[in-house]
């Protein structure tokens, strides 16, 4: 039981610091801010847990962690729901080409929209240039006589993405 609840508590504490921060001001580098956030509060979570967790239970009668496996589990359960989050974050954080076609033909409604209005209003502009726009801000990418290249950083994601496809038999993609 104790698992459950300072796991998920402490995820949602995670959470309500990450919506006021973002309520005070969007954070250039979202990503990597927000997992400062998620694991600075868990790794708050498990000292305090450690250093007053005997006093909580025995003042309060709360569950709490008193093995290495319950710690174990309480950190699994919490890395879990942050790295779920980070997915469905990473859809909000900017609009994926899938997306913004999706809510473009759906915004058409029961007429639909032609093939020369949608091609005219889904373009690079749309599709492609925020991407470009992330990688350079996100320090995966920069651009150097008028050429983009990718920073190590950029390069190891590159070849995770490309392992993982060549696992799956999907080539390259694009």
């Amino acid at each position: 039981m104790s698992t459950l609840i300072w796991g998920g508590g402490s995820f949602l504490l995670a959470f309500l610091l990450h919506l006021a921060v973002w309520r005070i001001r969007l954070p250039k580098r979202q990503t990597k801010t927000l997992l400062i956030i998620m694991f600075s509060v868990l790794g708050a979570a498990l000292v305090m847990l450690k250093f007053f967790g005997a006093g909580l239970a025995a003042r309060y009668g709360w569950p709490v962690p008193v093995t290495v496996g319950d710690y174990l589990h309480l950190t699994l359960l919490n890395v879990s729901l942050i790295l779920s989050y980070m997915i469905t974050y990473s859809a909000l954080e900017a609009d994926s080409p899938s997306l913004v076609i999706a809510l473009t033909v759906a915004g058409a409604g029961a007429e639909g929209m032609t093939e020369d209005d949608f091609r005219n209003f889904v373009n690079d502009d749309r599709l492609v240039k925020p991407r470009i726009k992330d990688l350079v801000l996100d320090k995966m990418a920069y651009l150097e006589n008028g050429r983009y290249r990718l920073t190590f950083k950029g390069l190891m994601l590159a070849r995770l993405f490309i392992l993982y496809r060549n696992l799956l038999g999907r080539g390259k993609g694009g």
